[in-house]
């Protein structure tokens, strides 16, 4: 009985998020300079856009969690916030955690890996950027687990990210990062972070270069709590004794190491 319950509320908040979800709500305009530029239509919206194998000098790759193909919380993200400030050419791509797959059993990361690959054929020395929200976290490290060859350097940002399997290896750094930003938000207090409290919320992670929390019990600058299910307050929003965001961070991070720049040693 009271798994049935913890069943029917994960399916009540999810139908929460459903109906006040970002496609019911007017989005701002994408941010100019994306490329590819994003299919701003309904349907386009929730399709993803796989990395290309074209000639780049850096890939940054948005995976987002469970429901990300109806809710769009990373897609967002890949069409609000602008390329970043790098001097090679970049390139972006936008995948749900399972490629698409929409399905929760037997998920897996293989279009991604496949995609990864063909980029990394033509670009052998490129960087890679990920940022991934939820399910999207523990799908980046399983993505980085299975494509090892790697030759250029990788930054990222895992957005209160979650696994359910002991296959997902939660909190553990893949071999080969060279700087890692985890966010999460502790305690929750939204009834849409439900299913992320039953998804494995990985909180703070020891292997990570940088840990930054947010509160359930604050709010952003649009008056909502700090909440799962809204990644992009926690990527751009500088938390409490915190002197830069996660995004500020990041671009610190990618002036450091080189990121996207063809004449850094690799």
């Amino acid at each position: 009985m009271r798994r049935r319950a913890v069943q029917g509320a994960a399916m009540l908040a999810m139908a929460a998020a459903l109906l006040s979800g970002p496609g019911c709500q007017k989005q701002a305009p994408p941010a100019p300079g994306i490329y590819p530029a994003p299919d701003t239509s309904f349907f386009g919206r929730r399709s993803q856009v796989r990395l290309s194998a074209e000639k780049a000098d850096v890939a940054v790759i948005f995976i987002g969690g469970f429901t990300e193909q109806v809710l769009i919380h990373l897609r967002r993200m890949y069409e609000e916030i602008p390329p970043l400030p790098l001097k090679g050419r970049q390139v972006r791509a936008s995948y749900a955690w399972d490629g698409g797959r929409g399905c929760l059993l037997f998920h897996n990361t293989r279009l991604i890996q496949r995609d990864l690959r063909r980029f990394l054929q033509v670009n052998p020395r490129a960087d890679l950027v990920f940022v991934g929200h939820s399910y999207g976290g523990s799908a980046i490290m399983d993505i980085l687990r299975h494509v090892p060859d790697r030759q250029g350097r990788t930054v990222v940002v895992t957005l209160d990210a979650v696994s359910c399997r002991a296959r997902s290896r939660p909190r553990e750094r893949a071999a080969g990062i060279t700087y890692w930003i985890n966010v999460y938000c502790s305690p929750y207090r939204h009834i849409k972070d439900l299913a992320a409290s039953l998804g494995g919320p990985w909180r703070h992670c020891e292997q990570a270069d940088a840990n930054i929390v947010f509160s359930g019990r604050m709010r952003d600058r649009r008056f909502r709590r700090y909440q799962h299910a809204q990644p992009l307050p926690m990527f751009v929003d500088r938390a409490p004794g915190q002197e830069r965001s996660a995004h500020e961070m990041l671009i610190d991070a990618c002036y450091c190491f080189g990121i996207g720049n063809p004449q850094a040693d690799k």
